[in-house]
């Protein structure tokens, strides 16, 4: 991902955070607590999901905890 790089506006992943918290501001509107925990919970899932596919990808089917991970 280009943008957390410093790619060309040069502020690295300053943006991507601003993005992260506008987001969730927005998605917070009008929704109850309850609403709100289910979220954070799906998108925590979420995130640690991606986080190791992208672990499993840069490994390129080394031995360990990923198996046969393929990048595509």
């Amino acid at each position: 991902m280009g943008c957390c790089r410093g790619g060309g506006s040069g502020k690295g992943g300053e943006e991507l955070a601003l993005l992260a918290v506008t987001a969730a501001i927005r998605l917070a509107q009008g929704r109850s607590s309850d609403e709100l925990g289910v979220m954070a919970a799906f998108f925590t899932v979420l995130g640690d999901q991606l986080g190791l596919i992208a672990i499993c990808r840069d490994l390129g089917g080394k031995e360990g905890p990923c198996g046969d991970v393929k990048s595509s």
